[in-house]
């Protein structure tokens, strides 16, 4: 199906926007703006057509330089160092007087100083700020090329510059530019050959591919910070439109209202704002002929951490919509009868919530574009007819928010189990711009605490973050994506609420709270995360290291001269009264060599794994296909690490009609049977999640069964799909995203430095069922009693995973196997998992006695 009109057209069917008396100044200046398609000279959304990043920066510092109605913010540089830019475009007047209107939006935005009078002079005077956040996962495409066009047409469409009077656009071509590139230059390369628009074989972010939309509450890429200190600190939007795209035989464009659950913690305004935009767009969007817009299906309101959804937390109406995808930028047609609405849980036929389903035909990267500026333009017209209502909002819900947290506030004391995960803890806060009283130094100076009063206007950021999620029986169905997610928890970190009263904090400046080093050694409890890095960096530096550990301590012990590069005083920040283990020692003098393994098939948990041992100084090498099938792996590696993905991803990899040679076809046998020749030898295979699926493969006779569901989400894009090979038992078990509670064992290797309780991240994981008197060290296991499984969440068939192990450990002749039943490094945020990686890389020279024998 092509495109009904013109772009001009469309625009002009819809409704005008609430017309104010004084007239557009400047706006003959606009006509000199050149059209995306005259500027680039290319044809931008024509078929197999796309512009570069290159090219859209170009278009828009070409409009910032022409129209008195844009100006462009460089807001930070990507993890590839290219600029991430937002455009700010209004009335030429409105762009003149941008910086005053940022410091009232400041103001509005936390209106603890602020009077009632004072609010009412704000609010009648201020414009609409909304924020459309473009092109955020790489593949969809579209909306990177929408953003010229609709940035054009702000510029240059009069009742749009009338609506712009009222309303500042801060439009993000795209959230992850480097991404946008990268599948750009990988599209480019396919066009006119049987993989045009297939996929790109690795992750369009250097580390987290498409899981760059499950960082925004902990905020660990250069992306995410920039954009999140830009919404919190800067420009303080009432309103964030995230637009993305999503499969292809669904409904052409999803629109709010979404489904249940409500999170408890997004105001009732954000969600009424939130249904009444989506309404709108589909309004719109019918007036200009377009079917196949639906709502109600498929997202939520209930998880924190996407794009859209942190900004509800922070008093913004968060939007989202998905549109239908093509291969990139490659048409494709369906019959009737493969439309489907999302997820096939709805036929292609009228409902309330569907009522005009689009009649399949070809579907192009135009239409695509058309409808999501059809979106965007409604969404402005609509913020400028009810500009007061809506910035006085975000006002009223930010008030709701001090006045519920009045007399309330968490505390994080800084001697902790892990005095670093505290600390890091907080440090997520304040990237979320929380209010934390207590000055860092002087915190962990005096033994002090953090503290976070309630009474703010982001109170409910913290407290969704803070307190346990329970999947609310009311929703129904069982969730499909994450369900649990409480921060103290994945950290390990103790947090209490006080209520009443005034809790004294620490706010004077000091040098770091360290032990100083006596005689030629300093000794680093490996309770504190930071003994890690430290231990990694004195290894690489030829230093040799001392490990002891006993039931209840273990600690790392180097020369003090090192540590003298790490802290002033050349002592151990946070550890005063942690103690030495007294066990046998182990010296280490040099670094464990560790391989990670890095398919083709664009693995983001080995992304996050990447991204931990390069912000942690863990060295490793990217082990690829031909690396591991050219085997002898043991002459170059001691530690071999799988990440999560099913057998068959590993195996097959990419199909050959979908990747060029190079990188099709995956392991084989051939790199299969390397693997299991590597433990042979003496190595150690360590795997998460699904990746013991591999383990068991290549190394056979291990006395353990997996406990696993039996699906995850379907294959995409040509890659391999998960037909859950391996899995023998458990297939109810249902926990998408919950964090469950796990027994460790005092004194194991693995459990170096751990509490009693360790919470783990399950994301329909795997555990594993022991055989009775097998020689199987088990470090982690779910409680005997199945209702005491779920911490945070969402779990059905807990009784299967009661008693059972959450990670094994065992010797196979001269190697070792070290499975993980779920991703102890997951998306960053499980803080209080991480040990077990590194223990397993330390000690990955040690034996046990009893042995199981390998299988020929």
């Amino acid at each position: 199906m092509t495109s009904g009109r013109p772009l001009s057209s469309v625009l002009r069917l819809l409704c005008p926007a609430l017309l104010l008396s004084a007239p557009i100044t400047d706006i003959a200046a606009q006509a000199v703006v050149p059209a995306p398609s005259e500027a680039l000279g290319i044809t931008v959304g024509a078929d197999r057509t796309l512009a570069d990043w290159p090219q859209i920066t170009r278009y828009f510092g070409t409009l910032a330089q022409r129209s008195p109605s844009v100006k462009l913010d460089t807001i930070g540089t990507t993890t590839q160092g290219r600029p991430l830019i937002v455009a700010a475009i209004s009335t030429p007047e409105n762009i003149r007087r941008l910086d005053a209107i940022l410091a009232v939006q400041k103001r509005l935005a936390d209106p603890r100083t602020l009077s009632t009078a004072a609010e009412d002079s704000l609010v009648a005077s201020s414009p609409t700020v909304i924020w459309i956040n473009c092109n955020l996962h790489s593949t969809e495409i579209a909306s990177s090329q929408m953003a010229m066009e609709l940035a054009h047409a702000l510029v240059t469409t009069d009742s749009l510059q009338q609506s712009l009077k009222n309303v500042v656009v801060l439009l993000v071509p795209s959230a992850n530019p480097d991404g946008m590139q990268m599948i750009t230059e990988w599209y480019r390369k396919g066009l006119g050959t049987p993989l045009e628009g297939g996929a790109m074989p690795w992750l369009y972010h250097e580390y987290v591919g498409h899981d760059n939309n499950r960082d925004w509450y902990m905020v660990t890429q250069k992306e995410t910070r920039a954009i999140s200190a830009a919404l919190y600190t800067k420009y303080f939007p009432q309103v964030f439109y995230d637009v993305h795209q999503q499969g292809s035989t669904g409904m052409r464009l999803t629109v709010p209202p979404h489904i249940d659950p409500i999170n408890q913690h997004v105001d009732v305004r954000i969600v009424r704002g939130i249904n009444l935009v989506g309404q709108r767009m589909s309004w719109a969007l019918q007036q200009a002929g377009k079917t196949g817009v639906g709502d109600g299906i498929t997202y939520d309101l209930w998880w924190n951490g996407g794009a859209r959804s942190t900004p509800t937390r922070h008093n913004m109406i968060g939007l989202l919509t998905e549109a239908a995808s093509v291969r990139i930028a490659t048409p494709i047609t369906l019959t009737p009868e493969e439309v489907v609405a999302n997820r096939g849980s709805l036929r292609n036929e009228p409902r309330v919530n569907y009522p005009s389903p689009w009649p399949g035909g070809t579907w192009r990267l135009r239409d695509i574009m058309d409808y999501e500026l059809i979106a965007a333009t409604s969404l402005v017209r609509m913020a400028s007819e009810m500009r007061h209502d809506i910035v006085r909002s975000m006002v009223q819900v930010a008030r709701t928010q001090i006045a519920t947290g009045a007399g309330q506030q968490y505390v994080i004391d800084s001697k902790q189990h892990d005095p670093a995960a505290a600390y890091a803890l907080v440090q997520v806060l304040r990237r979320g711009a929380v209010d934390v009283a207590g000055d860092d130094d002087a915190v962990r100076a005096t033994g002090g605490s953090w503290t976070i009063a309630l009474d703010q206007p982001y109170a409910a950021h913290v407290r969704d973050l803070f307190e346990e999620q329970k999947w609310p029986a009311s929703a129904g169905d069982r969730p499909y994506d994450v369900a649990g997610w409480t921060l103290p928890y994945q950290m390990g970190v103790t947090v209490r609420m006080e209520r009443g009263g005034q809790h004294t904090v620490a706010t004077a400046k000091g040098a770091a709270s360290c032990t100083p080093a006596t005689g030629g050694s300093l000794t680093l409890d490996l309770r504190d995360s930071r003994a890690f890095p430290t231990t990694f960096a004195a290894l690489q530096k030829g230093v040799r290291v001392d490990m002891r550990r006993d039931r209840t301590t273990a600690s790392m012990t180097v020369p003090a001269s090192f540590a003298k590069r790490f802290t002033p005083d050349g002592g151990w920040c946070g550890a005063a009264t942690l103690a030495t283990a007294t066990g046998e020692r182990t010296r280490l003098r040099t670094t464990p060599r560790v391989a990670l393994y890095k398919p083709w098939t664009a693995s983001m948990d080995e992304g996050w794994t990447r991204w931990l041992f390069d912000t942690q100084g863990v060295p490793f090498t990217n082990a690829t296909d031909s690396l591991i099938k050219g085997g002898n792996l043991r002459a170059q590696f001691d530690v071999l690490i799988i990440p999560d993905m099913s057998l068959r991803e590993a195996k097959d990899g990419l199909a050959e009609r979908a990747a060029p040679a190079q990188y099709a076809n995956g392991l084989g046998a051939t790199g299969v049977k390397a693997i299991g020749d590597f433990v042979a030898a003496g190595g150690v295979l360590m795997t998460f999640d699904r990746g013991s699926e591999l383990a068991l493969e290549a190394v056979p006779g291990m006395p353990v069964r997996r406990i696993s569901p039996q699906s995850r989400s379907p294959a995409r894009d040509g890659r391999a799909r998960d037909d859950s090979t391996g899995i023998t038992a458990g297939a109810n078990v249902v926990a998408p995203g919950s964090i469950l509670r796990t027994i460790s064992v005092r004194g194991h290797r693995l459990t170096m430095g751990m509490p009693d309780t360790v919470p783990v991240y399950f994301t329909n994981s795997t555990a594993f069922e022991v055989a009775q008197d097998a020689n199987v060290e088990v470090p982690l296991r779910y409680p005997t009693d199945s209702a005491s499984i779920l911490m945070s969440g969402y779990l059905a068939g807990g009784k299967a995973l009661a008693g059972k192990a959450a990670a094994v450990d065992i010797t196979v002749g001269a190697g070792r196997v070290v499975m993980f039943g779920f991703r102890p490094q997951y998306r960053g945020q499980s803080w209080g998992t991480f040990k077990l990686v590194y223990n397993a890389i330390l000690t990955s020279a040690e034996r046990s006695k009893a042995t199981v024998p390998l299988v020929p």
